[in-house]
């Protein structure tokens, strides 16, 4: 009997699959458990051809036996087929499609059942926005956030990784200081000292991976949950987000040309815990805020 098969233009998104000698799993149940989960999933499709056992087996180093031994179980148990000379492809019918009891269509899953149950700072979270971007067009000038790409060091920053990565210490791969890399923090120390006058050491400075990580931990060690914090309105959505999501209470307070409206502020909130401004150049406005306002 001759198998007819809808064949697709070859793939190859499993050639990278992460081996581990270390474990006990044989090296072929590890290639057939990353393809098979590869079909299931849908990263191959049905008709995609798959990479030949020489080739994969030269991407994997390993021997071409291993991974002849992966394809004929996945043959075996009907996740692809094909004959030797011919190519291997994803079947077109699948044995988990076969045998996962149909839903009817009488008896829809509810939106409840359908959603995850999140704790009320997750749902909180979850229904705040965190900024413009993901609203953004890629092509556009002055996105939020986006710096110049193009002008980055690729080459030379890649040369220096490779320059450190060539002679690699423990410490590169270990645990570090929490309050990040020691000499960086000297040197932002330094730098804060003499261009902004702020008396701090480096046991002053904590590394963060970006802003929002830093205005998460702000709110979190200044706000406790329920309690009231000013964010200038318009303002930065990530700062919002920082406040609701740890439970604050958001006052927002209009800006004007002199930046926030501090009097506005104290009749609508007198005590905060916490207030969100950006004086030297507000965010999205522009406005500086006036010395009489920063007093």
């Amino acid at each position: 009997m001759t198998t007819l098969i809808k064949k697709r233009a070859t793939k190859t998104v499993i050639a990278m699959i992460p081996l581990d000698t270390a474990r006990a799993e044989p090296l072929q149940e590890q290639i057939y458990a990353r393809i098979r989960e590869d079909i299931v999933g849908g990263k191959l499709l049905p008709g995609d051809r798959l990479p030949s056992t020489r080739v994969l087996a030269a991407d994997l180093d390993v021997s071409r036996n291993t991974v002849m031994a992966a394809f004929e179980k996945l043959r075996l148990e009907g996740y692809v087929v094909g004959e030797v000379g011919g190519g291997t492809y994803v079947a077109d019918v699948l044995p988990d499609s076969t045998l996962a009891p149909a839903i009817s269509a009488a008896q829809p899953r509810s939106e409840s059942a359908r959603k995850p149950r999140l704790s009320e700072r997750g749902r909180t979270l979850a229904e705040t926005d965190v900024s413009w971007a993901s609203k953004s067009r890629t092509g556009i000038a002055f996105r939020v956030g986006a710096p110049a790409f193009d002008s980055f060091p690729y080459a030379l920053w890649n040369r220096l990784e490779s320059a450190i990565w060539r002679h690699p210490t423990r410490k590169l791969v270990a645990y570090g200081d929490p309050l990040g890399y020691k000499p960086l923090r000297e040197a932002i120390a330094a730098y804060l000292t003499t261009s902004r006058g702020v008396k701090c050491d480096a046991s002053c400075v904590l590394i963060v991976d970006g802003s929002q990580q830093a205005l998460d931990l702000a709110v979190r060690v200044l706000v406790d949950p329920g309690q009231r914090a000013w964010l200038e309105d318009p303002g930065y959505l990530g700062a919002r987000a920082a406040m609701r999501g740890n439970g604050a209470e958001v006052v927002p307070v209009p800006v004007d040309d002199e930046g926030l409206d501090v009097a506005e502020g104290i009749r609508r909130c007198p005590s905060p815990n916490l207030i969100y401004v950006t004086p030297s150049r507000h965010f999205p406005l522009g406005s500086v805020m006036s010395l009489r306002r920063r007093y």
